[in-house]
């Protein structure tokens, strides 16, 4: 038998009728009583067998500022984008770049979203992953001289809300049980399942959803069908917007022109032969495409001097498997494990004048990223004492072509933003919940502690001196080199059950921030170093 969870709505209506039911035996039972004292035993049997019983999971507690965004919150909230997911949301909020260029921004750099901003920390401190898979970092704009440092060009926009049955947000440094741990938070969104729409006595699902926002005129039509039976069963979501600019209510300065269009869809199975095992593959597949054009600016950034005509192709895949097992033997209780695969694509198309001689190019800046990875974390209850533990690794290959056509001049050449990369990550945690009864009330310490070792080493140096005749590969590889660094992130949590449904608690984590190829190789300032960061609550 598989297990599935009940809508809270269901399992108020349940209590309800519970509650009801209750309340009018108890209330014929009474009166009975006070006309006739002198029920039979057998009567009174009958009676009873009109009781209902009704069970439901207690609920779970858990220190730290955590908490999720179901699909109805999304629908509910009209979340469309990257940006429009975290609308009302408390100390968090979408950054992005507008479209154009600058002071700080060059002519080829998109416009959009590029990160999450969570009690003040943004960018790349900030976490996000889907289905448990770190999306590639934002990427840095230190070519456009220190006024750029910080800010971001191609960004992390890889989303359709849609397509994810709930949304888990920490916010400050991770848990230690996070394999994405970061210093300012974490955004995890979880793929729509199977589970979430059928359960026993319901075989099959089908939803149709289509809506229209005038705030950019864009239109959305969504599809999700799910079947199956207690040991095979899948889903199949889609999903398609077409749009054109934001409005931005302005009476003198009008939003750059845009015409865009997204197409995303995921499959996921799910086979259960026993109750031990559940394997779970997923497939998931986004691509936006925007055309937009906007003004380009002179060096100085003092005068129009053209148009620039831009083409933005965006595109992610990512492959899993997933196996749970639930022994529930003396040694284990439960073991996740994960295996997995995400290819990204950021393509930028710019046709632009050249801000110092003024005459049309194009420029092709693109950034890709290839990522392997596995994780796995098991759990054991032993007395007052719920042990867990676990292990991550990934590596990432970064890719960042660029080029200009027609080739350039020395005086007029722009430098590859970043030289391509090559990155690990190796992790591990454990954590012990040791539990006592305090006066009937749990009250629980909770220490953990992650150990992260990352490491980051350009290559393909010798891109970074095209059409330069200054620079030479051998100078450039003796400026940059393999970074890499392991840091142990400890955490205590303290807490108090008061009721079932409230909690009181003191907790302490430290995160850290990862480091991003843009950090091994920006120009204009020295690298710099990793910081780390501590949580306190």
């Amino acid at each position: 038998m598989y297990k599935s969870t009940q809508s809270t709505a269901w399992f108020k209506k349940s209590l309800l009728v519970t509650s009801l039911l209750a309340a009018i035996y108890q209330t014929s039972a009474g009166a009975a009583d006070s006309t006739n004292k002198n029920l039979t035993s057998d009567a009174l049997s009958d009676d009873s067998s009109e009781l209902m019983t009704v069970t439901a999971p207690a609920p779970v507690l858990k220190a730290g500022s955590e908490h999720t965004i179901s699909a109805q919150d999304l629908q509910d909230k009209g979340a469309k984008d990257f940006g429009s997911i975290m609308r009302y949301e408390p100390l968090i909020g979408a950054t992005g770049a507008s479209g154009g260029s600058g002071n700080g921004k060059s002519g080829f750099d998109r416009g959009g979203y590029t990160g999450y901003n969570i009690r003040g920390m943004e960018s790349n401190r900030v976490g996000i992953d889907v289905d448990g898979i770190a999306q590639p970092n934002a990427t840095g704009r230190s070519y456009v001289s220190r006024s750029g440092l910080n800010t971001f060009g191609i960004g992390r926009d890889y989303i359709d809300p849609y397509m994810y049955g709930s949304i888990n947000i920490q916010s400050g440094a991770t848990s230690s049980e996070t394999a994405n741990s970061s210093i300012g938070g974490n955004v995890s969104f979880r793929p729509k399942s199977a589970d979430d729409y059928l359960h026993p006595g319901k075989t099959s699902a089908f939803g149709y959803r289509s809506g229209y926002d005038s705030a950019d005129r864009s239109w959305h039509n969504g599809v999700t069908i799910a079947g199956g039976d207690e040991t095979l069963r899948g889903i199949f979501v889609y999903s398609r917007r077409d749009g054109q600019e934001t409005e931005n209510n302005s009476g003198t300065v009008d939003s750059y022109p845009a015409n865009w269009h997204s197409d995303a869809f995921m499959t996921s199975g799910i086979w259960q032969p026993n109750d031990e095992h559940k394997l779970t593959g997923t497939f998931d597949y986004y691509h936006k495409t925007n055309h937009t054009h906007y003004d380009a600016w002179d060096s100085s950034g003092n005068s129009v001097i053209g148009t620039a005509n831009q083409t933005s192709q965006t595109r992610r895949w990512g492959l899993s498997l997933k196996d749970d097992w639930t022994p529930m033997n003396d040694y284990i209780d439960s073991v996740s494990t994960k295996i997995y695969y995400q290819h990204t694509e950021a393509h930028d198309w710019t046709y632009m004048p050249d801000s110092t001689a003024l005459s049309m190019e194009t420029v092709n800046s693109n950034f890709d990223t290839d990522t392997w990875g596995f994780q796995t974390a098991l759990a054991k209850s032993v007395g007052r004492h719920d042990l867990s533990g676990g292990l991550n690794a990934s590596t990432t290959k970064t890719q960042r072509p660029f080029s200009q056509s027609p080739v350039p001049s020395v005086y007029t050449a722009i430098m590859q933003p970043e030289a391509d990369s090559r990155g690990y990550i190796i992790a591990g945690f454990v954590q012990d919940k040791i539990n006592f009864d305090l006066d009937s009330h749990n009250f629980a310490v909770i220490p953990g502690i992650r150990v992260v070792h990352q490491s980051t080493k350009p290559e393909n140096l010798s891109d970074l001196t095209t059409n330069s005749s200054v620079l030479t590969g051998s100078a450039v590889s003796t400026l940059y080199g393999k970074n890499s660094d392991t840091q142990a992130l400890p955490s205590l949590a303290l807490q108090y059950d008061m009721t079932p449904r409230l909690m009181t608690y003191l907790q302490y984590q430290r995160g850290r921030s990862s480091r991003t190829p843009a950090s091994c190789t920006a120009r204009g300032t020295s690298v710099p170093a990793m910081p780390d960061g501590r949580s306190t609550r």
